[in-house]
């Protein structure tokens, strides 16, 4: 029995987070008064420079606290070839008013992250066990199968131990949202070859949730980053980093996975 053949490009795989989530809570800005900030959330000692709730000129305040915002940023990103991202995009932030952020860096830094290896694994597998060899096809029935593998998989991320001080892991970490799209698919003699494509974004924001945390709470640099997104009197916009990488991975008879 032949099986209806894959369509592509398909996609494999998307979390249940949505692309372009200006809803998510660490994309909230302005909402909350000095008043919130003090007793709340128990942020009076901002910065080192300056007293943000009584300076009275809002403009250099801002200049100020990004300023240090900026230096605080150094100490997690003094390594490596991306830690030049980190100024960057407090820089973006500052005076993007909100714009999507992309950067090639950034998709460089995922495109070679050890914690790719695990999605493509999946996905790799899947193929290689469901492809039919007569026909040289990808049958349309195992699609299901190959998302849940994806979605049982580690989801690529900036996570380990360099990214704490290489710029990576104060920039992006997690990952808010991630498709997975297979854009070719070629199937000849007993090998096969693959391009799957990624996109992948993220939130450059901070929720309430972020802040109650006692240990993101004892840094500076994050008082500093919650105050600026969250005052209600001269409030920044946080935004969504955009990271595209494509992968092209040639598979044989004798390749393990």
């Amino acid at each position: 029995m032949i099986f209806p053949a894959i369509k592509l490009p398909c996609l494999l795989f998307a979390t249940q987070h949505k692309m372009d989530d200006y809803g998510a809570p660490d994309m909230l800005y302005g909402n909350l008064s000095a008043e919130v900030l003090r007793q709340q959330y128990h942020l009076r000692d901002i910065s080192t420079r300056i007293d943000p709730f009584t300076h009275p000129n809002r403009e250099e305040c801002a200049r100020i606290l990004f300023d240090e915002f900026r230096d605080l940023s150094d100490m997690f990103s003094f390594y490596g070839d991306y830690k030049s991202l980190a100024r960057t995009m407090i820089t973006h932030m500052q005076y993007g008013n909100g714009a999507v952020f992309s950067d090639p860096l950034l998709d460089q830094a995922m495109a070679e992250h050890s914690s790719m290896q695990s999605s493509l694994d999946a996905i790799l597998k899947n193929i290689q066990t469901y492809i039919d060899w007569e026909t040289k096809t990808f049958p349309e029935s195992a699609i299901q199968d190959l998302t849940d593998s994806i979605g049982e998989s580690y989801l690529p991320r900036f996570d380990n131990f360099t990214d704490r001080f290489n710029g990576l892991g104060i920039t992006i970490h997690d990952t808010w949202a991630t498709h997975i799209t297979l854009e070719s698919l070629l199937i000849k003699n007993d090998f096969f070859t693959v391009v799957i494509k990624y996109h992948i974004q993220d939130h450059f924001g901070l929720d309430t949730e972020d802040i109650s945390n006692n240990f993101y709470r004892q840094f500076r640099i994050f008082r500093i980053w919650f105050y600026l997104q969250h005052v209600n009197n001269n409030s920044f916009k946080p935004f969504i980093s955009d990271i595209f990488l494509t992968k092209e991975i040639r598979v044989g008879p004798y390749d393990k996975i």
